[in-house]
């Protein structure tokens, strides 16, 4: 038989042997990762409806019939063949019972609390189609408290996060500054500082320190206005607060908290938020009045050099560095700041 029939024929019955290996009744359960194998019945009184050997010759007879090919001479349904490619070879497994003892960690008569990586999954009953529950009770019972904890646990975290909300509320209502980042520059515990520039290199920093500026005068607030351009120590202190070297004017602190740039305090006005931080400030009686002493400007020439940087040392004739002015021959007004 050399058509599609015959060698069909001979496929089917190379698996003949291990088809008559398994038994139909019986299930076979294998945990590849212990090595454990075992047979349980499902069902004692089971009988398959079509027997299978039928089947196979049910097939290659209609295959055969079909294609017009019959069995070569010497050869019969019953010949047996040696090809043996579809059977697995025998492995020795384990018995459940003996890996159970050796390892010593078998879950199912001990109570201790092991991590999840370190359990043993053999010490936990097969799953039993006889049994009234399919897997082991102990394994439900490890599992339901597992579950238990977790919840126990997840609803505490919320009844936390929800009370520090509500706590957090109410002390905001309170201080509406509490929210805020704690950076105090130097007198600025108990005074709103602007720290601004007024020079006009960068266009859009000087815009926005002025509308920060027009904010607080129209809030009629005292405030003090600290000028980097024309001061490099309160450069240096803005830095210094904010621990940072890139920080760049506007940047506006009420209290010792730093409340932040111009789009910051923007925002809180928009939001009708920036007036309420204000409490507690002192109001400027001559807010849009000038200083007589710098005209609005703050600083004002050293009276001691006149702005030159230079003094003439009384006992030796040399000249030397000013002590009393900055960089730019200027001294703070001693009116307005």
């Amino acid at each position: 038989m050399n058509g599609v029939g015959g060698k069909f024929m001979k496929k089917l019955k190379s698996i003949k042997p291990a088809i008559a290996y398994l038994n139909q009744d019986r299930i076979l359960q294998a945990i590849a990762p212990d090595g454990y194998c075992d047979f349980f019945t499902r069902n004692e009184n089971f009988k398959p409806n079509i027997p299978i050997q039928k089947t196979i010759k049910k097939i290659a007879s209609n295959l055969g019939k079909k294609n017009g090919d019959g069995f070569e001479d010497g050869e019969t349904e019953e010949t047996g063949f040696d090809e043996k490619e579809n059977i697995e070879p025998f492995v020795e497994y384990r018995n459940k019972d003996s890996l159970c003892s050796s390892s010593g960690n078998c879950l199912a008569g001990s109570k201790r609390e092991t991590p999840l990586s370190e359990i043993d999954i053999s010490s936990f009953r097969p799953p039993d189609m006889n049994s009234g529950s399919l897997f082991d009770p102990n394994l439900l019972e490890v599992f339901q408290q597992a579950v238990m904890e977790y919840m126990k646990i997840r609803e505490e975290e919320i009844e936390c996060s929800i009370k520090f909300e509500e706590e957090e509320e109410e002390e905001e209502k309170r201080n509406p500054l509490f929210c805020f980042e704690e950076k105090c520059p130097p007198g600025g515990s108990d005074s709103v500082i602007l720290y601004s520039t007024t020079l006009r290199g960068i266009r859009k920093t000087f815009e926005d320190c002025n509308s920060i500026r027009f904010l607080l005068e129209t809030f009629k607030v005292k405030f003090h206005e600290r000028d980097v351009s024309m001061h490099t120590e309160f450069k240096e202190e803005l830095w210094r607060v904010l621990e940072t070297n890139r920080a760049l004017p506007p940047k506006l602190f009420i209290r010792g908290k730093y409340i932040g740039g111009a789009e910051e305090v923007l925002g809180l006005h928009e939001q009708g938020k920036l007036r309420a931080l204000f409490e507690g400030i002192p109001i400027d009686q001559f807010s849009g009045i000038p200083c007589e002493g710098c005209g609005g400007v703050r600083f004002v020439l050293c009276y001691k050099c006149n702005g030159s940087r230079k003094v003439v040392d009384d006992e030796s004739d040399e000249q030397r560095k000013c002590s009393e002015c900055n960089e730019n021959g200027l001294i703070i007004c001693p009116y307005c700041c």
